[in-house]
């Protein structure tokens, strides 16, 4: 049985209203955002600079989706690059709990999120290019 079709353009608000949100929080408070990592104090206010870098690409992101999913455009590509950034975010912060530079519990699930994100945003981009054909 066929899943139901996605409405992609609400979608893509949802993705890139939620891409905002989590940036603009990341961008305003980079010390306790990598502190959901597990960081510690010292090394979360020693990389704030690097979260701000990471939050900035997430509000482009967001922006990118919203404009595009309000104006009638297709936000798929903008779905896509947010899908591989959640992907990659997803690959480097498993690296880092493997490698024992984050502990596996917090960070366990940040990559369990980012690697849901991820699939959802990328199956959402397919559905509404399916639907366009």
């Amino acid at each position: 049985m066929p899943l139901p079709r996605v409405n992609t353009r609400l979608a893509g608000l949802a993705f890139g209203v939620g891409r905002l949100v989590l940036g603009g929080v990341f961008l305003i408070r980079p010390e306790g955002s990598t502190r959901l990592l597990g960081l510690d104090a010292v090394t979360a206010r020693r990389i704030t600079w690097l979260a701000r870098m990471a939050a900035a690409r997430d509000v482009a992101l967001g922006a990118g989706t919203v404009v595009s999913s309000w104006t009638g455009r297709d936000p798929a590509l903008w779905l896509v690059g947010g899908a591989v950034s959640d992907a990659v975010d997803a690959v480097v912060i498993a690296d880092a709990v493997r490698t024992r530079r984050l502990p596996a519990a917090k960070a366990g699930a940040m990559v369990v999120l980012a690697a849901a994100a991820a699939a959802l945003g990328a199956a959402v981009a397919a559905d509404g290019r399916r639907s366009r054909r």
